[in-house]
């Protein structure tokens, strides 16, 4: 009879991997082939310590985001976004009306929940004044899960805009310039959301 076999214990990235051997026996290491099936199903099943989704630079550029949601999809990219603290800087671009961003807002939505869903309606609203065309052009988008009314009628939080009447009259201003006739429809239902004073 061999002499029972005492646990080798073999690091990974994925985690712990143990291997077996008989006394006196050498220790068969794992091939390049079966490291990579293995990592691979790790990432799959969300292993502690794999990368396994989107990862994002500091400052994440509208091409990078773009590249994410086809990769991953809307809900990773989000979370991921979330997750490694980058959400701030993109619904910031947003509220800023830069028009690369504000237009991801409509591909980022279904992916969004909770705090981020709030974020996005609120960071349209500050871009409506700075970027009405673009704004506008997100809420008038076939996919678009935005409500006009969600965007136009001052959703802000308490005070994190100090004087709403003078944001409606910003915004009604901005909005009231957009000439673009394919535009019109969600121009005249934000007009009326903006000048309903809530």
């Amino acid at each position: 009879m061999g002499a029972a076999a005492d646990p080798i214990e073999v690091e990974t990235r994925k985690g712990r991997m143990w291997a077996a051997r008989s006394a006196g026996a050498s220790v068969r290491r794992p091939t390049r082939a079966a490291l990579g099936v293995a990592l691979a199903l790790a990432a799959m099943a969300g292993a502690p310590g794999v990368w396994a989704g989107p990862r994002f630079a500091a400052q994440p550029t509208p091409a990078e985001i773009t590249g994410s949601l086809s990769r991953y999809g809307a809900r990773a990219t989000v979370s991921a976004l979330f997750a490694q603290r980058r959400w701030d800087f993109v619904s910031d671009r947003i509220g800023a009306g830069e028009a690369p961003y504000v237009a991801l807002a409509v591909k980022l939505a279904p992916g969004a929940d909770a705090g981020t869903a709030e974020d996005l309606p609120i960071a349209l609203a500050f871009a409506l004044p700075r970027n009405a065309p673009a704004v506008l052009a997100v809420l008038a988008a076939p996919e678009s899960s935005f409500d006009v009314a969600e965007v136009c009628d001052a959703p802000f939080i308490e005070d994190t805009v100090s004087d709403i009447p003078a944001w409606r009259r910003q915004a009604a201003a901005a909005v009231r310039r957009v000439a673009d006739p394919r535009l019109g429809a969600v121009k005249t239902a934000c007009l009326a959301a903006i000048e309903s004073e809530g």
